[in-house]
């Protein structure tokens, strides 16, 4: 070891994880050409000699690689913390924070939806699918916030209805919708489908620009199956938007199908939630007759008014009501209003012998698990006498 001012002793010093103390732990005496190892002289050309000059070199180097590590790792958790507070995901814009995130990524600690955005692995599970795809529209939006976003990106950002699963599916096909020029740039790439931006309008929701109300319902009602589309369809006119207008842009965009069609015709403000919505959907896929929706009975006996969900009026006059069930109507200490599960479920068959006093001839219960099985669910309806559709009773 020489230096090219002359021959001086060169002290070698491990600096702490923070920086801010160090401690001399060995030196060199130049010379002498000799190492001082805790006492031990090691002679210049030796083996043991080199053998201590390049564990000296590696601990060195080491010790100075985990000091910006560790600098570089506490600036990793303030911008994963500060997307986080921001409800987005984070886009890294400096190299260092970059590669520690890809590390951590394959270790586990961070989830990245999308090429070039990141989360925390413990945020990413705290959220729903629907609150999973926000956070990535968010972070693509501070990522190009010139960027007017389309398709259930735009839906999930205006809070149209859409279930976990619809949300999960675009989750896992890892691309999004944008709007675009055309003439600047038209083709897709592997995580973005462009549109053109022909008669396009957007709106700004909490800094993102995405498409209007009518727009977003016109593109994801082409682009969805019928029960998804129709879910946010009827969010979309429950908000004030227009079905002529909805269908005005999906004939315009030139993507109008048998399938939206089919929406547009049964599409209704009616329906209250998106749970609702989707129950709709569903008796129109089993081929019902589109059932009266949020029909008001009064009870002789208490003068009380009941608003049920679903009423169907048969040929012979009798009426059959579906009142639409969720779990969370036994578990959530809100909607139990304070009340036992016993409580719950007495206030359920006090409600069921109300709306029989009114003139309701059967009472038919439901829940969303129940719309997995279509099959099932559509023999025990047709049982209770539900009226089915011409083209399907024929069918």
């Amino acid at each position: 070891m020489r230096h090219r001012n002359g021959p001086r002793h060169a002290t070698l010093q491990r600096r702490t994880a923070d920086g801010a103390s160090r401690r001399r732990w060995k030196y060199a005496d130049v010379c002498s050409r000799r190492i001082v190892d805790n006492g031990t002289v090691r002679t210049h050309g030796s083996e043991r000699w080199h053998a201590a000059a390049r564990t000296i070199y590696r601990r060195c180097a080491s010790d100075i690689s985990k000091g910006v590590d560790m600098r570089t790792h506490k600036e990793l958790e303030r911008q994963l913390r500060a997307a986080a507070d921001e409800k987005r995901c984070l886009h890294p814009t400096d190299d260092a924070v970059h590669r520690a995130l890809l590390r951590h990524k394959q270790e586990g600690g961070v989830v990245s939806p999308l090429p070039g955005l990141f989360i925390s692995a413990d945020v990413w599970q705290s959220l729903d699918p629907i609150m999973r795809l926000a956070y990535t529209v968010h972070g693509l939006a501070e990522w190009h916030p010139d960027r007017i976003f389309a398709g259930l990106a735009a839906a999930c950002i205006l809070e149209l209805w859409m279930d976990y699963r619809t949300a999960e599916r675009k989750l896992k096909k890892r691309t999004v919708d944008i709007v675009c020029d055309v003439r600047r740039n038209h083709a897709d790439s592997r995580h973005v489908h462009r549109l053109p931006a022909t008669g396009a309008e957007s709106v700004t929701v909490d800094g993102v620009h995405v498409t209007t109300v009518a727009q977003t319902a016109a593109y994801c009602a082409c682009t969805l199956p019928f029960v998804e589309g129709m879910q946010i369809v009827c969010c979309a006119l429950r908000n004030g938007a227009d079905i002529v207008s909805i269908i005005a842009y999906a004939t315009n965009m030139g993507i109008i199908n048998d399938c939206a069609r089919n929406v547009f015709l049964f599409a209704t403000p009616r329906v209250e939630n998106g749970g609702e919505a989707k129950t709709f959907a569903v008796f129109i896929v089993c081929g019902f007759v589109p059932p009266d929706l949020q029909v008001e009975f009064v009870d002789p006996q208490t003068g009380r008014v009941y608003r049920v969900d679903f009423r169907w009026v048969t040929r012979d006059g009798r009426q059959i009501v579906v009142e639409l069930d969720g779990l969370v109507k036994y578990r959530d200490p809100q909607m139990m209003n304070g009340r036992t599960l016993s409580g719950v479920i007495d206030d359920e068959r006090e409600r069921t012998e109300a709306l029989k006093r009114a003139g309701v001839d059967m009472v038919i219960r439901i829940r969303m698990e129940d719309l997995a099985d279509l099959e099932r669910l559509k023999w025990r309806l047709v049982d209770a006498g539900v009226p089915l559709r011409q083209s399907s009773a024929h069918s």
